[in-house]
């Protein structure tokens, strides 16, 4: 794929994320959010019992979360280019556009609603009061780092669901994002993100993988 049929493509992609189904799916997370806020699921996923010290757990999803991302292109495209494999190349540009779609469109979120990260984490966050409800809605009140959605969940189902369209007859691709997709999202959404927050990533990530996989006319049915 060249340089410039992929940001072409890029910016088409960007531009369907915000019309039909996929505003619907947009704004079913948002409502999602509010269930799980005013029901305290958000509060009580935060506080289930932990088996152990997870600080490794969530030190692998948390580092995973970056180096995975950037690893799975360049990976894509140096098989790609050492079998000659022009679909693998094209599968390294596509899952690098599903990345920073779904890292986009989390940052703008976050940009707008400002959410502190869950009790012990995070330079707002309290060990002594439930902030779970706590919102700053404006714009970068609370910074991109933190906050509603989750851009770990979001980048690793997004490439997930690429990968699982693109890949379906291919069960070992299928189950392997499957298996990381699901263990940042158990993670994530358990410890340094409220449960509402990987929900929400999880939505848009699937949208974003769709979205990009539907527009690809060559990919394995």
């Amino acid at each position: 794929m060249k340089i410039t049929a992929a940001v072409k493509k890029f910016r088409k992609d960007i531009g369907r994320l915000f019309c039909g189904r996929n505003l619907v799916w947009q704004a079913s997370a948002i409502g999602i959010t509010y269930i799980l806020v005013i029901s305290g699921a958000d509060s009580w996923a935060r506080n289930l019992p932990r088996a152990g010290d997870l600080s490794a757990l969530v030190f692998i999803a948390g580092i995973g979360g970056f180096v995975v991302p950037l690893v799975l292109p360049i990976a894509a495209w140096a098989i790609g280019g050492l079998r000659r494999s022009a679909k693998l190349i094209k599968t390294g540009w596509l899952i690098a556009q599903v990345e920073i779609m779904a890292l986009l469109l989390s940052i703008f979120y976050k940009a707008l609603t400002g959410r502190p990260a869950p009790n012990g984490f995070g330079p707002e966050s309290s060990t002594l009061v439930d902030i779970s409800g706590v919102w700053q809605f404006g714009w970068l009140r609370g910074g991109v780092f933190w906050g509603w959605p989750s851009s770990h969940v979001a980048v690793a189902i997004a490439a997930m669901t690429l990968l699982v369209m693109l890949y379906w007859r291919q069960p070992i691709v299928r189950y392997l994002a499957l298996a990381w997709a699901t263990y940042v999202f158990l993670i994530v959404s358990t410890t340094f993100h409220w449960l509402s927050d990987g929900v929400a990533g999880a939505i848009f990530g699937v949208v974003i993988g769709l979205t990009v996989a539907k527009s690809v006319s060559c990919y394995e049915k």
